[in-house]
């Protein structure tokens, strides 16, 4: 009687260590590590070309967040100075503080495609998509002759009500502080009078950002509505319902083609350049209520960038490891040259932060204490969810 031959393929299988079962390195921090080792092992190629763009404080706006957004900033300055904080212009703890190319723009490709192919599949839709940020940014303010940097930092609760009838709310201020940087700016504040108007560095426009310090205004959070009618987001220059970020496209060629559609109906009043708007767009819609395949989608959007290159494995302001990916640095007006970065959990697809880097500080900032490396603007993602419970608000 013939011999039953032997299972190669599962004498092999029993055979390997545990550690290598693919089963236990979905997700785990040996297949994190895997891809940044696969990320570090690509040579550094040239820089894309610059060009000079402004600065972003928000990618994605809810309606009535649009108009605010250009107001005067009202936020509290205590007398009392400061103590460290972690919103005091995190550094990431890995990666290049210099603009130096550290991975080639077809590695940082290859990793987004990675992360959109892990985008979180589980449900998506309910009666609320909520997110929790906590965000910050750092001005060069002058008063009495003297340079010193300030940071203002809070949690906001974003409520998107999507079934008719619903509101969508926004709760903002929620443990704010606006504060001097450091014990040096503190002495420089109060040597210039402890002022409660700041004149900060120029904004992209060309011109002046004044801070209004009313110390009674923000003691508590504020809740904002940011729907009007049906339109609960804006997208480039138009506001939009729930109903038409449902229909965008899950193809990455028909999104990007939607959003270059979008791009030429808003270049009037944008002066960011091209890549950095499609950047900035593709990185909001993560964060809105849409279809996991346009998150997937999104995330090929931002991989097809000129210039987009892997900063392996870093650490963002909240202290969640992550990949990093970013736009070559351009000129920032007030802070010197900048640039954009993305953080996202490799094994779950999630937008861990926004940020923008300081890669060189000019005089002022430098003046000022900022340095290469310094995070002056961030938007960290603490939690996203679908939810049939409106947002606690405040009383």
């Amino acid at each position: 009687m013939a011999r039953k031959r032997p299972d190669v393929m599962k004498t092999l299988a029993d055979a390997r260590p545990p550690e290598l079962d693919p089963a236990r390195l979905a997700g785990s921090e040996r297949a994190r590590h895997d891809l940044i080792t696969i990320l570090a092992s690509r040579p550094d190629a040239p820089e894309s070309r610059r060009s000079a763009r402004s600065f972003t404080w928000r990618w994605a706006l809810p309606v009535a967040a649009t108009a605010a957004a250009a107001g005067v900033l009202v936020a509290t300055l205590p007398e009392g100075g400061s103590g460290t904080r972690d919103a005091r212009g995190s550094r990431a703890t890995a990666g290049p503080t210099t603009d130096g190319p550290r991975h080639t723009a077809e590695s940082g490709r290859l990793a987004l495609l990675n992360v959109a192919a892990r985008v979180d599949r589980t449900a998506d839709e309910g009666t609320y998509w909520q997110t929790t940020t906590r965000s910050s940014w750092i001005g060069v303010a002058s008063a009495a002759e003297s340079t010193f940097a300030v940071v203002s930092a809070e949690t906001s609760r974003w409520s998107f009500g999507v079934r008719p009838g619903t509101r969508s709310l926004w709760v903002s201020g929620i443990d704010a502080i606006t504060e001097p940087r450091t014990e040096r700016d503190t002495a420089r504040w109060r040597a210039a009078g402890s002022p409660k108007d700041l004149t900060l560095a120029a904004s992209g426009s060309g011109g002046k950002l004044g801070l209004r310090l009313e110390p009674e205004a923000r003691k508590r959070p504020t809740v904002d509505r940011i729907d009007s009618g049906d339109k609960i987001a804006a997208l480039g220059a138009r506001n939009v319902s729930y109903a038409e970020l449902r229909k965008l496209p899950g193809d990455s060629g028909k999104l990007k083609k939607v959003l270059a559609d979008l791009y030429e109906e808003d270049r009037g009043s944008e002066v960011s350049g091209r890549t950095e708007w499609m950047w900035r767009q593709a990185a909001g819609l993560i964060g809105l209520p849409v279809r996991t395949e346009v998150r997937a989608a999104a995330y090929r959007v931002i991989a097809d960038l000129p210039g987009i290159r892997s900063l392996g494995e870093v650490t963002d302001p909240l202290g969640r490891k992550g990949v990093g990916f970013a736009l070559p640095a351009t000129a920032r007006p007030g802070y010197g040259t900048a640039r954009s970065e993305l953080i996202v959990d490799p094994a779950t697809g999630a937008l861990l932060s926004e940020q923008e880097v300081l890669t060189k500080p000019d005089a002022k900032a430098a003046e000022a204490g900022l340095t290469a490396g310094t995070v002056v603007n961030y938007t960290a993602t603490v939690e996203s969810e679908w939810t049939d419970r409106q947002v606690k608000t405040p009383e």
